[in-house]
């Protein structure tokens, strides 16, 4: 799926993880994906779920990365690439719910400022 709001994205910096109680959020030249959901991926050479052991040290190696390609896949997935080989998905598939959402993109104005109004909900 063509997602003209994440694609902006590509090309940014991932120059945050913030873990809150039961999400997380990626800030992407301040723009925001939150991550309600299951959250999976693979960092140089190693693979990863949130909430494994050590899971949170490898998400912070995506810091300073640059997001290289965004895919949204319906019912599925939403993907970061940032390498070949280097990416994070957030789940959007049915049974991976725990609320009625899964993930929302909040995306930045261009003096920095949250844009609200334009949020994005999967």
């Amino acid at each position: 799926m063509d997602n003209p709001p994440l694609a902006e994205l590509v090309g940014q910096e991932l120059d945050t993880v913030s873990f809150v109680r039961d999400y997380l959020e990626l800030r992407i030249d301040y723009s925001i994906l939150r991550a309600l959901r299951a959250v999976t991926g693979s960092i140089d050479g190693l693979s990863w779920q949130l909430g494994d052991n050590g899971a949170a040290d490898l998400l912070l190696r995506y810091i300073g990365r640059t997001v290289m390609a965004v895919e949204v896949v319906e019912h599925e997935r939403i993907s970061l690439a940032f390498g070949a080989e280097d990416w994070i998905d957030v789940s959007l598939r049915e049974q991976d719910r725990v609320g009625p959402e899964a993930a929302h993109f909040v995306p930045a104005r261009e003096d920095g400022r949250l844009d609200v109004a334009a949020m994005w909900i999967w």
